[in-house]
């Protein structure tokens, strides 16, 4: 690849325009989506070396257990439902994904909590609970970056100080609660706020954006996908608590869909879904 940057490059974005413009059709979503997986799974090996979580020291602050993976994760919870809508049972509030997702509300809640465990894993690993770990990988952050992003690398470094194990400790606590929150309707929201803020502020702290302003960039990094899982996690308007069966449409019985009433849609009995 070093011998032909140029060609790599066009290539590898090729590749990835088809797959964005292959979502936006029906009836080449599904290729697009299995793709995407085979895509992100083979960067997230050959390129971000598995994220670095065999390393000992990854961290979610600087994108652990990478995007790419993250990528993969959200084109499986994307997969449409078989026969339409597909939602959860119980008290449960149904989000998006419990509305739309072929894994369903129980397969997304466990992604999501093996996610954010996985984080608090990663850092509490002895490497990242060093008193100053964290300040040195934040301060190293500042080069190459532009002097506004550099300027609040050094300040967030300084205000961390050797705090480093306590911070780890913080943020562990903070993962696990947000991957209880989706069992737990009461909290659901308040842990995806939480979420979303721990999300931006390792995105900006951590990940300095992912390097997109040093201009050799090649993603974001993690800190929009998973604000982005957060959204696509918060409970529809209004507690659904209808029970559905796995893998099939929606009982003809003048029950609205979630996503539907969500809107505040009618669907007539019958109609199809």
């Amino acid at each position: 690849m070093l011998s032909h940057v140029a060609i790599f490059n066009a290539i590898f974005a090729t590749i990835q325009l088809a797959l964005g413009i292959g979502l936006l059709w029906r009836r080449t979503s599904h290729a697009a989506l299995a793709a995407t997986i085979g895509w992100a799974l083979s960067v997230w090996w050959l390129g971000e070396g598995l994220g670095g979580i065999l390393t000992g020291s990854a961290s979610p602050v600087t994108g652990a257990p990478g995007a790419a993976l993250i990528y993969a994760v959200i084109a499986l919870l994307a997969w449409p439902a078989r026969g339409g809508t597909r939602a959860a049972a119980g008290s449960i509030a149904a989000s998006s994904i419990a509305a739309g997702s072929r894994v369903g509300l129980r397969g997304a809640q466990l992604i999501w909590a093996a996610l954010w465990i996985s984080s608090a894993c990663l850092i509490l690993q002895a490497p990242n609970r060093a008193a100053a770990a964290l300040h040195d990988t934040v301060a190293g952050l500042a080069a190459g970056e532009p002097g506004w992003i550099a300027a609040m690398d050094r300040g967030a470094a300084g205000l961390i100080g050797s705090g480093g194990i306590a911070f780890s400790v913080v943020a562990a606590v903070a993962f696990l609660v947000i991957a209880a929150g989706v069992f737990l309707p009461a909290v659901t929201r308040p842990a995806q706020i939480l979420a979303a803020l721990a999300a931006l502020v390792m995105w900006a702290v951590g990940q300095d954006f992912g390097g997109i302003l040093t201009g050799q960039g090649t993603d974001p990094s993690t800190g929009p996908l998973l604000v982005l899982l957060a959204a696509a996690f918060w409970p529809l308007r209004g507690s659904v608590q209808t029970q559905w069966q796995d893998g099939a449409a929606p009982s003809t019985t003048g029950e609205r869909s979630p996503v539907l009433a969500s809107q505040g849609s009618r669907v007539s009995p019958g109609a199809p879904r």
